[in-house]
């Protein structure tokens, strides 16, 4: 027998709410959001113009949702990306449970916030790489893995990897040597 809550969740989905609805939400919010952020589209005063943030915001939610594949990688990578997320948390109430009565920040250990800033961008490039499917039905993070493996010895697998290191070091060397200010501080 289905509970009441298990049958609401069922005609929710039937009703196209988590196909439509939420993405719907979820990137007119993200797009509002950020246009409100940056006030791209022009401000009136100091304010962003909301109107026209509000109908772009819109127009991009409405044709995500008309995007089919959109909303399959949405709905599949979410979930994953939130448990990244509680993986995360979990780490820093780890973290902070060894600081004792003091509160837990990364602004004190900005090492640990760059590494895990590192971490974080590279997991979720690889969650929606796994969900994004080619023509051919492999995902994204399959083709890339087959490319890599099958020329592994070869000049574009190296010399990519290479440049990759060389442009890691260039940004690491500029940031670190020459990004301090007068008083020593990043």
């Amino acid at each position: 027998m289905v509970s009441p809550l298990g049958a609401a969740i069922d005609f929710l989905e039937a009703f196209g709410f988590f196909d439509i609805v939420l993405p719907f939400i979820l990137v007119f919010a993200l797009v509002f959001a950020l246009l409100e952020k940056t006030k791209i589209l022009g401000k009136e005063g100091d304010e962003p113009k909301r109107n026209v943030n509000a109908l772009v915001s819109f127009v991009f939610g409405l044709l995500v949702v008309a995007a089919t594949n959109i909303v399959e990688v949405l709905n599949d990578a979410l979930p994953v990306i939130t448990l990244i997320l509680v993986i995360l948390i979990s780490f820093m109430l780890l973290a902070g449970s060894l600081h004792g009565d003091k509160e837990f920040t990364f602004a004190e250990n900005k090492y640990w916030r760059r590494f895990l800033t590192i971490v974080l961008f590279f997991a979720v490039i690889l969650v929606f790489m796994n969900f994004i499917k080619t023509d051919s039905g492999n995902t994204w993070l399959e083709t890339f893995w087959d490319y890599v493996r099958n020329n592994l010895d070869s000049g574009p697998v190296v010399s990519s990897v290479l440049f990759l290191a060389i442009i890691i070091f260039v940004v690491w060397f500029v940031g670190y040597s020459g990004g301090k200010n007068k008083d020593g501080d990043k």
